[in-house]
């Protein structure tokens, strides 16, 4: 099990999802003669050249109330509190069911803390010469994610879906 946690004043970050492989995995210190994305006056797409390839970039953004996180991973737990020792008399059936799911891991009773580093709000989906579509995969996924999300949470509001 993960535990998030929180910086006081996280930064703000745009992700970009680029359409090639790059054998890296870490912060570099990217000079800006490599990577000078040129906006549109709308702010929706970007224009910008990689090793001499043109690349085309589509932002998308997160619905209203949902917010990416830049997480690290730390060698720390988390410490128990009083607020994850309830009393019977304040469990919900969700408690019952984090109880099972933690009794199926094989981490019994350990929480990994992971640090947040940073917050964005839109992500920025690249393809070569041309703007990725509605049925990228990345663009695509964003999407589903966020709809499985609110199936499996029950976040999303059935009485209005109905009524329509």
């Amino acid at each position: 099990m993960l535990s998030i946690k929180p910086t006081q004043t996280p930064r703000r970050l745009t992700p970009n999802i680029l359409p090639c492989t790059i054998h890296h995995n870490g912060p570099l210190k990217i000079a800006k003669r490599y990577w000078t994305p040129q906006h549109s006056s709308d702010k929706k797409t970007s224009t910008a050249y990689l090793r001499g390839r043109k690349l085309r970039g589509r932002v998308v953004k997160l619905p209203a109330g949902y917010q990416g996180v830049l997480l690290q991973k730390t060698d720390r737990y988390a410490q128990p509190n009083a607020d994850t020792q309830q009393g019977a008399s304040r469990r919900t059936p969700l408690d019952e069911e984090d109880d099972l799911n933690e009794a199926l891991d094989d981490d019994e009773g350990e929480v990994k803390v992971m640090e947040q580093k940073a917050v964005f709000d839109e992500v920025v989906v690249w393809g070569h010469e041309v703007l990725p579509e509605d049925g990228d995969e990345y663009v695509k996924g964003i999407e589903e994610w966020i709809a499985f999300a609110e199936a499996m949470h029950g976040t999303h509001d059935h009485d209005a879906s109905e009524k329509s």
